[in-house]
Order: structure tokens, then sequence, then C-alpha cells
């Protein structure tokens, strides 16, 4: 993966648009989990749409993975809410969020997922490590290996009790900071320095009223 893409500020700011952030843990690699033998346990989401008077509104979203489900149950999740337009914005998660979605992804359950995931020069903002360096995400401990001893590395089980997965509450609080704080580290790239009237900068003053409104409900 390349430190810096270019594009993305070529690409400009998209007023509407969501953002992802994952959470993954380590695993066995005999339980074959694709691409590269993390769990994928945790989307949150936030999503930005404009509105008619130059305003903005938010909503934030998480979902984690409960017992007995696959990571299938998280892109069923996502499907719906990926939009048919606008930016799509990540940053890395041990990896490209767009390649790991990608390769879960069922192409009939999930088309809009594979469709955007497949076009990471288009709408989708894949941030590299060099636009996000300053962001920090939450640790989980790895899936302990279930299988008894001796057992064949073809007859892993694949086994994951939500027990041994990160807290869903807390992983579910953190994963919707992480996707705020991946919108916001694309949005500030605009108009930063010389355009206080630029839509991305009205948009981050809107996102910090959000958030202190959140705060003040709490």
């Amino acid at each position: 993966m390349n430190l810096i893409d270019l594009s993305i500020a070529e690409r400009g700011y998209a007023p509407a648009s969501i953002a992802l952030a994952l959470r993954t843990i380590g695993a066995c690699p005999a339980a074959g989990h694709r691409p590269d033998g993390r769990i994928l346990c945790g989307i949150g989401l936030l999503n930005v749409t404009p509105d008619d008077t130059g305003g903005y509104s938010f909503a934030a979203d998480a979902r984690c993975l409960e017992e007995g489900e696959t990571q299938l149950a998280l892109l069923d999740w996502l499907e719906p809410q990926v939009p048919v337009s606008g930016a799509i914005v990540s940053w890395p998660n041990w990896g490209s969020v767009p390649r790991r979605l990608r390769a879960l992804a069922d192409p009939v359950r999930h088309p809009s997922i594979v469709a955007a995931a497949t076009d990471p020069v288009g709408r989708w903002r894949d941030m590299p490590r060099g636009h996000c360096w300053h962001l920090r995400q939450a640790r989980a401990h790895l899936m302990p290996c279930m299988c008894p001893p001796g057992t064949p590395v073809d007859a892993c089980a694949a086994a994951m009790p939500a027990v041994l997965l990160p807290d869903s509450v807390t992983t579910a609080n953190a994963l919707i900071d992480e996707a705020i704080a991946g919108w916001r580290s694309w949005t500030q790239g605009f108009g930063n320095f010389d355009d206080a009237d630029h839509p991305a900068q009205t948009a981050l003053r809107a996102l910090d009223r959000w958030r202190a409104e959140q705060a003040a409900i709490r």
C-alpha cells in the first residue's frame, strides 16, 4: 500500500458520504478467514447527508458479531447502508478496508458493497496510512485456537464463540468514534488553511455541533 494517495484530494470533497471503520482480530491461519486470517468482528458507520439549506445531518451506528453469527451477518447489515452515490471513506485496519470487504462479500447478497469496493479509485476514498498516521484504533485480543490437540489443519472448525470476541458494546462505541475520526481526517484536507466557507469546513463545524448535542443527551 502506498503511504500517500494524491488522487484522494484530486477527486475532491463530496458533501454526501459515509465513513466506515472495521474491527478485526487475529485467528489461527487454519481457520481460513479471508483475506488474511483475521476475523472481521465489527463495523462502524457514519452517514453524512447535506440538506437544502447548506447544513448537514449525521447518523452513526455500529454492528458487532453475536453468538452463532458469521461475518456475512455484518455485511448483510452494511449492504443496505451503502449509498448509490457519494463518497465512501475508510482508513486501514490491518490492510485496506475495501480489499477486505471485497474478499468477504457475496456478489449476490452484497452487490452494493462489491460494486463500491471494486472501484477504489472512484468514489471510495481508501486513505493510506500516510493520510491518517495520527489516528489510533482500539486494540483487541486474538481468537485462541479452539481445536483439540492434534486436530488436522483441514479439520479446523473455525470456532469463534462470542464470549471470546471483543465486548460488543465497547467495540461498537469505539468503532463509531473511529469512523468519525476517519471522516474528519478526510474532510480536513479541503479548505483547511484558506477557505473557512468551503463546504467541507461547514460540515466539520456541523459535526462538532452534532457531537456536542449527542454528548449532552447521554
